[in-house]
């Protein structure tokens, strides 16, 4: 017969077998949560992100949001990213009100913010410039914009592309949708520092050139195209990313272009990443740019919508999927 000592002594050896095997099928629950999850998910209202590595850091950037000119938010993994403050803490003195889809570069030493606001003369949005000596800034705003066209609607959704002769280029969208008008993307030289556009614009593509991936098959071109970024694949070939579609639908879509030359022409081959692709993991996926990152490895930035699109207290997220190149240059992501 057991004593009550003995009765004691095993009641606690059952309850310290009963705590471990618990914290075991808590630590395999969370763990079995994290790996399920389909992309690394990163801040909850982060918009048009653009996005770089140094030193071991991963830096974001996006569009005006909670109070802020341009949020900054920063990553040791790139995967959730967490915002730590304001990039721009001062908006130029030419310009008034939220900055639209900023794009980050490293021109030698200096780090340049591209971004779009609107002019306080022509109501306009134009494309400015902030420096920095680190991708933390703060940032400061040049006394003048960059680039205008206030005929074509306004430029937004600046973005730098370095050719691999070492030339610097703008690349920028044409408002035209705002006015009724047709919507390209353009590229025009930069000076060496990247201060200064040189030379005519070039347009590169056109809305009217784009096929509708979402429209059951009536092969009906998009209304609009924005966001470009360019980047050239491991064949030499040039390949054009952009936004397509209204951003405040769940048919917003990043797609792509292709050119044996820079200048063009360029050549629609279809959507990178749509919602249906993505399986509705991500809703309407788009202002998509990639960052090289540890050990050169490539990943893209986008944003998809939460808590319903376009809604009340819905917000477009911070997303980072896996990139690579299939036949020398065509991209794929997988989630």
């Amino acid at each position: 017969m057991l004593t009550s000592s003995n009765k004691m002594k095993i009641l606690k050896i059952i309850t310290r077998i009963v705590l471990v095997l618990g914290l075991f099928f808590l630590i395999g629950f969370f763990f079995t949560l994290e790996q399920k999850e389909p992309v690394n998910l990163a801040t909850d209202n982060f918009p048009d992100p653009t996005g770089i590595y140094k030193q071991g850091t991963y830096y974001a950037y996006a569009t005006s949001t909670d109070g802020f000119n341009i949020p900054l938010a920063k990553s040791k993994s790139g995967g959730n990213y967490q915002i730590v403050g304001e990039a721009l803490p001062n908006l130029p003195i030419w310009a008034q009100g939220s900055i639209w889809a900023p794009h980050i570069s490293q021109v030698s030493k200096r780090y340049l913010l591209y971004l779009s606001v609107i002019d306080k003369k022509s109501k306009k949005r134009s494309i400015g410039l902030a420096l920095a000596n680190n991708p933390q800034g703060p940032f400061k705003a040049e006394e003048k914009p960059v680039v205008t066209d206030d005929n074509a609607g306004g430029l937004i959704d600046p973005d730098l592309f370095q050719d691999s002769d070492g030339q610097n280029y703008l690349l920028y969208k044409n408002d035209g949708n705002a006015i009724g008008k047709t919507s390209s993307l353009w590229l025009q030289k930069l000076s060496k520092n990247g201060l200064v556009v040189t030379g005519k614009a070039e347009r590169l593509l056109t809305n009217t050139e784009v096929k509708n991936p979402n429209d059951n098959g009536k092969s009906e071109t998009v209304l609009t195209i924005e966001a470009p970024y360019l980047t050239q694949a491991p064949d030499g070939t040039y390949v054009l990313l952009f936004s397509a579609g209204s951003y405040a639908t769940a048919n917003y879509f990043t797609g792509y272009a292709i050119s044996k030359k820079l200048s063009g022409p360029y050549h629609y081959k279809g959507a990178l990443a749509t919602t249906a692709s993505l399986k509705n993991q991500i809703v309407g996926p788009g202002g998509a740019e990639l960052v090289q990152g540890k050990n050169n490895v490539e990943t893209l930035l986008l944003h998809g919508w939460i808590n319903g699109v376009n809604k009340t207290k819905s917000s477009r997220q911070l997303y980072e999927l896996s990139f690579f190149w299939e036949e020398g240059h065509i991209p794929k992501v997988t989630k």
